[in-house]
């Protein structure tokens, strides 16, 4: 991976997008608020699956909690997730929509908002070394989701001149927009199509097969 080429690019987010495991980091979120005796409802906190975790718990359970339970929620949920994390599994069409955009010459970015540990899990699920161009996580940048900076380093490593960014959250969306990138939705992360809509996709496609079968209506050329 880490090419710099001018060619037009595709940032994919991983978690909802290319993985199936939004559900699997709220029920490990659930799980570490609980261990700290803070009951947030997994509903809750998969309105917020999408964004960094140094900014989750603040987002689904207030500024108090972050002030004085943040980093221990943090480190539950990451022992929490790694005992669910063998179950995850890519979600239909995944590396095929990989192939089918190298294939057409468009340089391909991963952008995952996981600490590296998680993030690697996809990455081999996907043969991200052979089918991406390059791959960011939470520790390349100092700001996560809906900040702009990981599609703004994913595309400053590839130099690329035309971009989009394909993700299943709202804050994928806020991130693109924010980055000045157009963006595009998937509903396989659990967030509805008109929220997503309003939150700035260009169009949103119901799974991965979809968003492949009209990739001429939203690819950057």
């Amino acid at each position: 991976m880490d090419a710099q080429d001018s060619r037009a690019a595709v940032v994919l987010d991983v978690d909802g997008t290319l993985l199936d495991s939004n559900y699997h980091h709220a029920i490990a979120w659930a799980r570490a608020f609980g261990h700290v005796g803070v009951d947030v409802p997994v509903w809750r906190i998969h309105r917020a699956i999408g964004m960094g975790g140094d900014k989750l718990v603040a987002a689904v359970a207030g500024d108090e909690v972050e002030e004085t339970h943040g980093d221990e929620v943090r480190d539950r949920w990451e022992k929490e997730y790694d005992s669910l994390i063998d179950e995850t599994r890519l979600l239909d069409g995944a590396k095929e929509l990989l192939r089918s955009l190298r294939g057409r010459g468009l340089a391909v970015a991963l952008a995952s908002s996981s600490i590296p540990q998680h993030a690697q899990h996809a990455f081999d699920l996907l043969d991200a070394d052979e089918l991406a161009d390059t791959a960011t996580t939470a520790e390349d940048t100092e700001e996560s989701k809906p900040d702009p900076d990981l599609i703004e380093e994913a595309l400053t490593r590839l130099g690329a001149g035309s971009a989009c960014v394909v993700g299943d959250s709202v804050h994928d969306m806020t991130s693109a927009q924010r980055a000045g990138v157009p963006a595009y939705g998937v509903l396989t992360g659990g967030y509805g199509r008109a929220e997503l809509l309003d939150a700035g996709a260009r169009n949103v496609y119901d799974d991965l097969q979809d968003l492949r079968a009209h990739v001429d209506e939203w690819a950057p050329v």
